[in-house]
């Protein structure tokens, strides 16, 4: 239950971004938007478990799937609100499915958390057996969809970059998450974490490199990072960033040799996994509020 902390954390990573680019309040919309973002990492993540030899709860899988679906139209109907300058009440059908087309991002995601959602159906009541991995594929083609389709767009490179950059974070994050929730047992953890350390390093690598080169394609110049309030919140997202892959590499030389050698309780490898989850859910919390924010 400690990953559930990663909850309130995750708002508290768009709360911030809003006090430093928002001083004339929240936007509602980012808050059902934030909770699809945390949903559908962690579902990519338990689909891509078997990448560090780990099995993923099916029904974990589709309860997820489900709140995924239940966000995503919920971010809708709150930016039609938004939009047509009504209470949530008092939108209409006709309004809700006009902005609902107009969102392919949002198209993306509800088809794939559906998917997601008969997959797990499938497992579980029938003979049918479809590779969890296909999990992890949905859900990084509704990441991917989500990443893209904010101020991304506004250059060729854009996409790529931007695409990149969530894919990796998304799969360090989620099946990190993943992990804490599904393995169990030092033998579990010395099997799982050496793999994932191995996979992280590329992740991280890739997480910094599109991260940089994406700032630069989005600001005219570099003393935008503190007359903007999307130059604040990628600072902010920079430094938070930056603890996190800290925290990582002091666990990789004094955690992960510990749990090779058998030498950690499965409490404490969930605790250390937990203190990165925390700083993963601020990380994300504030690319929220960057993706919602114009450049």
């Amino acid at each position: 239950m400690r990953v559930v902390a990663g909850v309130p954390v995750l708002f508290a990573g768009l709360l911030a971004s809003w006090l430093l680019a928002r001083p004339d309040g929240p936007d509602p919309v980012a808050l059902p938007a934030t909770l699809a973002l945390g949903v559908s990492v962690l579902v990519l993540g338990l689909g891509f478990l078997p990448t560090v030899d780990a099995e993923p709860s099916v029904r974990l899988i589709g309860a997820l799937a489900g709140v995924w679906v239940v966000a995503t139209l919920l971010s809708a109907w709150v930016r039609t609100a938004d939009r047509a300058g009504v209470d949530l009440p008092d939108v209409t059908a006709g309004d809700f499915a006009e902005v609902l087309g107009s969102g392919t991002s949002e198209i993306v995601a509800l088809v794939v958390g559906l998917l997601i959602v008969v997959w797990a159906a499938l497992d579980l009541l029938t003979g049918v057996d479809i590779p969890v991995l296909v999990v992890g594929a949905l859900a990084g083609i509704g990441v991917l969809a989500t990443a893209i389709a904010g101020h991304a767009g506004n250059t060729a490179i854009g996409p790529v970059l931007v695409g990149a950059h969530a894919l990796a974070a998304a799969w360090w994050c989620g099946v990190l998450a993943a992990m804490a929730l599904s393995v169990r047992g030092r033998s579990g953890w010395a099997r799982s974490l050496p793999t994932f350390s191995r996979y992280a390093i590329w992740a991280v690598g890739v997480i910094a490199v599109t991260g940089v080169a994406a700032a630069f394609t989005q600001l005219d110049a570099v003393s935008a990072l503190v007359t903007t309030g999307y130059g604040r919140i990628l600072i902010a997202k920079a430094l938070v960033l930056a603890v996190l892959i800290a925290v990582a590499m002091w666990h990789r030389r004094r955690w992960l040799p510990a749990v090779e050698r058998h030498r950690t309780t499965e409490d404490s490898s969930i605790r250390n996994a937990v203190i990165e989850i925390v700083l993963m859910a601020v990380v994300l919390g504030l690319a929220a509020g960057l993706s919602a924010t114009a450049p």
